[in-house]
């Protein structure tokens, strides 16, 4: 973790409301690891905001994020060249099992920024399938934006819509069951009534080669079956960023944690809603 001023060296506004900034800062970007944030003093603001890391070059930090407050909209109208106060990386990442090799990638909505840095490291063994909810087809950064350095052959798009605009019709959560014997891993991003959904179809339906127990005529999941394959990325309100005033702690299975800290990337199966 390291506090510094990064350079801006672009920043653009990709849809209403939504942008990219890349950053210089050489010493965060060579120690991120996806899932991991950054926390950025914003203007004169007192709490710094905390925002994901999306991509990465060998020099450049970027970040996608949606302006919902005055903090975010001080750092959409960042220039090239001004200097920002940035600390990171902070929190603890994905991970992917070694023996692991069809990633399954769900994002909802802006919770594409930490899912497009997950599919940049994924390694050329892995195969990955992402699906992509939103409202609208002008919602999803991945289809308008075309990111080709990460979206690359092994990568199956998957769009959903609520209003049918572009793939399917309906929510991320709708599809998923349809990919779940493929899927060695999962990994998702998005609003926690997502993950709630999504709690309840992976409790259903164990991943490929999770044990079910026979239960009259039918198959179903064994009373024992752990979720350790599926990881999610949380959002929370943060006050430090770090660990020490505790105003983002969740309930778990292991106990009180701290998002800023012990995540914000959980085992789904950990948290307590």
């Amino acid at each position: 973790m390291k506090q510094v001023l990064g350079t801006v060296a672009s920043n653009m506004e990709v849809m209403p409301g939504v942008y990219v900034i890349w950053i210089e800062s050489p010493d965060i970007a060579v120690a991120a690891q996806p899932g991991q944030f950054i926390t950025a003093r914003c203007g004169d603001f007192t709490l710094r905001r905390p925002l994901s890391i999306h991509q990465v070059s060998s020099q450049e930090i970027a970040l996608l994020f949606k302006v919902t407050g005055k903090g975010t909209l001080w750092l959409s109208q960042t220039k090239k060249g001004d200097r920002l106060d940035i600390l990171g990386p902070l929190g603890k990442g994905f991970t992917i099992e070694p023996k692991a090799r069809n990633l399954l990638l769900v994002a909802g909505g802006i919770g594409i920024a930490p899912i497009a840095f997950l599919m940049q490291r994924a390694s050329p063994q892995h195969q990955i399938t992402l699906i992509h909810g939103a409202s609208t087809a002008a919602q999803l950064y991945t289809e308008r934006c075309q990111l080709t350095a990460i979206s690359h052959q092994r990568v199956k798009y998957v769009p959903i819509t609520e209003d049918g605009s572009l793939g399917r019709k309906g929510k991320a959560t709708d599809i998923l069951p349809d990919f779940l014997d493929w899927a060695d891993q999962v990994y998702a991003c998005g609003p926690a009534d997502m993950y709630k959904a999504m709690a309840l179809t992976l409790s259903a339906s164990p991943l490929k080669g999770e044990e079910k127990t026979i239960v009259g005529e039918g198959l179903v999941p064994s009373h024992n079956l752990k979720l350790k394959k599926c990881q999610v990325s949380l959002e929370v309100r943060m006050g430090c960023g770090f660990g020490a005033c505790y105003s983002c702690t969740i309930n778990t299975k292991k106990g009180l944690k701290r998002v800023c800290r012990d995540g914000p990337v959980f085992e789904l199966d950990d948290i307590i809603w």
